[in-house]
Formats: C-alpha cells, structure tokens, sequence
C-alpha cells in the first residue's frame, strides 16, 4: 500500500466515526462536507461550501452566468404587457405558513427567505422545484430604533467595513440558489452610501440584484421605487406597494382590493409595479395573480423587473 493509501484509510475511519465526512470536489476545487441528515433532508445531501478557495486559478479564470441568471425564472422579455412582481416576504419563520405560501402562490411569485430561519435549506429546494425566484431577506438597521427591531444579525451603520463584509459573508451562506437580496426594515441602513457601499461591491461580485424596500416611514415609493445610492454593476428595483402595512392595522379586504387596484394602475403607467406581501396574505395574493392574463397583465419574477447593472 502506497503513502496516499496508508493515510487515507485511517483518516477516513476516524473522521466516518465521528458522523462527518469530507470530500473534495476536485475538478472545481470546492470543498463540501456531508453531515448526519436533519429531519426531512435527503440523507446524503451535499452542501456547497462558499465556492473556490481564495487564491485558486479556478476562482479567476472559470466563467458562469451571474446568480441573477443561473437561478432566474424564464420570463417572455418581448411581452409588452404591464409588469407586476409580486413578493412574499418574511418566509422560513414559520414552516406551515411557508409551505403554503410555496404551493398557492403561482411559480411567478418571488419568495423571501429571512436569515434568521433555521434550516431553511430543503423549503428554499421545495420552492425552487415550483419555479419560484428565491431572495434573501436582509435585515438592516431601521430609522427608529425604538418602535423596530431588525434583530442582533442586521447591519447597522455602525459596524465598520471589514466587520461588515465579514457579517455579510455570513448572510450569503444562509441561503443557497438566490437571485439577489431585498432590504428587510433599514430605512437608516440603506439610506447610508457610505453603509451601502460594501452591500453593493458584495452583490456585484457575486452577481446578485438589490431590491429596495423603502416603505418602512409609509411613504410609498412611486414609480417602482427608487435607490439613493451608487449601485454600480448591481440591477435594482424598488418596492412600489407594501400590502404588510395595511395587513398590520386591521386592513379590510375591501383595503387589499384598493391596493391591489393601485398596484396595477402603477404597472399600466408604464413602470413595473413590485408588491410586498408576508406569508399571511399569500391565499389573497394567490388569488389576485390570478386575475392577471385576462386583464392584460404580465406576473414576472423579480429578475424581470430590475433596472441597470451589468
């Protein structure tokens, strides 16, 4: 037995006998580690790490479509009919509410994972095999601190750049096969260039799109929303109507009606309309989709609908 064999076979049995084994992509360099089964995951299920190890050829020199379009939902990009882009917000909370909002929601309906789920991995898989985009909810630090709590993982303009990147590395990993992020509170956070600088340069890199969610104050973003700050390389969109706000003070369904009527006089203006809506409303949502194809609406996916980038 050569070296290589007298190595591997000891280090293979100590490391199976602890319930975690390694393995080594090598064609891509990628390392993954397979680890007991968490109930309802595929036993065996391999987990990708975070990609190339730094420094390696393979990092610099292999060329793949961004994220924004290896996990795009195909869309029709010569259909001239308005655009609204509906969003499910605040999902892996909950499982059961989740669920729900995965099956009745049509596949167009993009779906918001918050990082604070745990073990969101195989809901994020069940929604992908729907046709569902996937965003990563990112909670950022809000204008009043007193009334909102983004939570101890949000960033906060605080936090200088190197722990910023560092908590943001973190927030990627949290969840696998998404299409960009979407600010969760932040009115302060985001509102901040100087803050937002490293969210972009992240996003960039990693070929991911913003959404803005400027809605927290109650002002409605016309238009389909706007970005205050330099996004470089990064496609945007802005939020143009928060359905949670309404849902939070009792709304009527005659209230979601009206939004939804707003919604669509925004889309017929010329510019896609993006709607904001939680797990809660999704059957209503759900509905409301519905409705679409016989009044001359398009249902796209959030990467229909952003703006810029390259």
């Amino acid at each position: 037995m050569n070296f290589f064999g007298r190595l591997f076979l000891p280090l293979a049995a100590v490391i199976g006998a602890g319930g975690l084994w390694l393995a080594v992509e090598y064609d891509r360099d990628t390392v993954f580690a397979l680890g007991p089964a968490a109930d309802g995951d595929t036993p065996g299920a391999l987990a990708p790490g975070a990609g190339p190890l730094p420094g390696h050829p393979a990092a610099a020199t292999r060329a793949e479509p961004p994220a924004r379009e290896r996990f795009a939902r195909a869309f029709d990009r010569s259909d001239q009919r308005p655009r609204i882009a509906v969003i499910v917000t605040g999902l892996g909370l909950a499982r059961d509410a989740t669920v729900r909002a995965i099956e009745e929601t049509p596949p167009e309906a993009t779906l918001a994972f918050s990082l604070y789920a745990d073990n969101a991995g195989p809901l994020v898989e069940r929604a992908r095999r729907r046709g569902h985009e996937i965003l990563l909810a990112v909670p950022m630090e809000p204008a009043d601190l007193k009334r909102r709590d983004a939570g101890p993982a949000a960033l906060s303009v605080s936090l200088a750049e190197p722990a910023a990147r560092q908590r943001l590395g973190w927030m990627f990993g949290r969840v696998a096969s998404h299409v960009g992020i979407i600010g969760d509170l932040g009115d302060r956070f985001s509102r901040d260039p100087i803050a937002m600088k490293p969210v972009f340069e992240e996003l960039a890199a990693r070929g991911m799109l913003y959404v803005d969610n400027p809605l927290e104050s109650g002002d409605a973003t016309p238009a389909g929303g706007t970005v205050s700050v330099a996004t470089g390389r990064v496609p945007v969109a802005g939020v143009t109507l928060w359905l949670d706000r309404d849902a939070a003070s009792g709304a009527s369904a005659d209230a979601l009606e009206r939004s939804f009527a707003a919604a669509e006089a925004a889309a017929r203006r010329g510019t896609p309309a993006i709607v904001l809506a939680s797990a809660a409303q999704a059957a209503r949502v759900a509905a409301w989709m519905k409705t679409f194809d016989r009044k001359g609406i398009a249902a796209a996916p959030i990467t229909a609908v952003v703006r810029g980038g390259s």
